[in-house]
């Protein structure tokens, strides 16, 4: 299984390294390996043991796209999606069959296409989820550590020496090896959480049972490993405020203060005031040297006509527009690049590829109920696994859960402004991510239950030898 943790986290290296995945070899690649990787971990361990409830909203969201692409007759049709049936009588081409048979996408290649990113991502979710099963561990976090100071210090780089390139390929400053700050943002706030839970749970000072702090060795290995975390936390938030991008920062402030609020609960105040100092120290004093000017001008722009938020209400306008038009099944999964041509009414010469918001643009793709069961399982599991993290013993375990429910979080969030689940390796890790947090709800779950058990029997007297 170390092998297939391996070779997963090579692809989604990979992928973060080849512009965030956004070619399409880069994107055949992940779903060649990704899906290699599974039939060898599924025949090798077995199908994973989820939950009944996590099987039958896979297969849900699954079988909408697939459920677009079948030809359907007319009635149905007229049935489920009337404003399809009116499209495509208004179009000069006829209906094939002679049925009239015809699919609920307006755009079947394109919905396939996304069918089978939709299925990587799955995959990924359930490799995830069988390797930490297994293993009871998970490199997860020293994955997304050492991803996230290669592309934060190369971001660094490029602002600091105004080198806009991206390997050879111009982008822009502070993007690290993604053509848009808003995904490189979206990486960044995947990482913090869980250097920022590393830092708080693996502090190096004894706990008794009133968390009182005791040093040890100050020149320990311990001790300067923490330390460690505590640059490479500098160097990414610094990053992530030095790419610019509004709401990632915000996001990954979603983020970090959920990890927060899990660690205070299992912290004194004297551990917590002496870590949040450092936290908050640490980056301020590094950015200020670089210097804020140009954020702070950034920042500035922010309402002002012509800014990009300006222009995304205008296309969150069309997208609902076009959501009420097609709310039960939506246009079809990957279609929003066609379908939202007959509702843009704002500049008319830009084709827009995405909503800039994941949730309008998947409820524009297929549909409002199937949004909400995605979205809101997501959000869901990020709430399980912040609560299991208050109450989990091994350290290690507790690192990653509260990792894995701020970047969750953080992701989440941006997601209401920006389109990250459309951009390969943001999703791939985020599916890991997800696919890790509902190991930890299922597994430390059944430990629970087992300790629990085990109590109420010796506390009866049964059960003992």
């Amino acid at each position: 299984m170390r092998i297939v943790e391996f070779l997963l986290a090579i692809i989604a290296v990979a992928c973060v390294l080849a512009f965030g995945g956004v070619s399409t070899i880069s994107i055949s690649f992940m779903e060649l390996g990704v899906g290699v990787l599974a039939i060898v971990c599924f025949w090798w361990k077995g199908w994973p043991g989820l939950s009944r409830g996590t099987v039958a909203i896979l297969a849900l969201v699954l079988m909408v796209p697939v459920l677009q692409i079948v030809p359907l007759p007319r009635p149905v049709v007229a049935l489920v999606s009337p404003m399809r049936l009116a499209f495509q009588e208004q179009l000069p081409i006829p209906v094939n069959s002679a049925s009239g048979a015809m699919p609920i996408s307006v755009n079947a290649w394109a919905t396939r296409v996304g069918w089978l990113r939709l299925t990587c991502y799955v995959l990924a979710f359930l490799i995830a989820f069988q390797l930490y099963k297994r293993r009871r561990q998970s490199a997860l976090g020293y994955v997304m550590a050492i991803v996230g100071l290669f592309e934060a210090g190369y971001g660094l780089f490029q602002y600091l020496t105004g080198w806009p390139y991206v390997w050879t390929y111009a982008t822009g400053l502070g993007r690290g090896t993604y053509v848009n700050r808003n995904h490189y943002a979206g990486l960044l706030e995947m990482v913090l959480p869980f250097v920022v839970a590393g830092i708080w749970f693996r502090a190096p000072w004894k706990h008794n049972t009133s968390y009182a702090i005791r040093w040890h060795n100050p020149f320990s290995p311990e001790t300067a490993f923490w330390f460690t975390r505590l640059l490479l936390f500098a160097v990414v938030f610094t990053a992530l405020v030095f790419s610019m991008s509004k709401m990632g920062i915000a996001a990954a402030l979603t983020g970090l203060l959920l990890v927060t609020g899990i660690a205070l609960v299992r912290s004194t105040k004297r551990e917590g005031a002496a870590i949040a100092l450092l936290l908050l120290a640490l980056p301020a004093a590094y950015a200020i040297w670089i210097g804020l000017a140009p954020v702070a001008e950034h920042f500035e722009l922010l309402g002002r006509p012509g800014s990009l938020e300006q222009e995304r209400l205008p296309i969150w306008r069309d997208t609902l527009a076009l959501i009420r038009d097609y709310p039960l099944l939506g246009t079809g999964l990957g279609t929003y690049r066609w379908s939202s041509l007959h509702y843009q009414s704002h500049l008319l010469n830009y084709i827009y590829d995405h909503a800039h918001n994941d949730y309008l643009e998947f409820a524009a793709d297929i549909g409002i109920p199937a949004a909400l069961l995605l979205f809101g399982s997501l959000w869901l599991v990020a709430l399980k696994v912040a609560r299991r993290a208050l109450i989990l013993e091994r350290t290690q375990d507790r690192v990653l859960a509260a990792g894995c429910a701020g970047a969750m979080a953080a992701f989440l969030t941006h997601s209401l402004a920006d389109f990250n689940l459309q951009i390969p390796a943001n999703a791939l890790i985020f599916a890991w991510i997800a696919g890790t947090a509902v190991a930890l709800i299922q597994v430390s779950g059944s430990r629970l239950h087992a300790s629990s058990s085990g109590f109420t029997s010796e506390g009866t007297g049964q059960g003992q030898d």
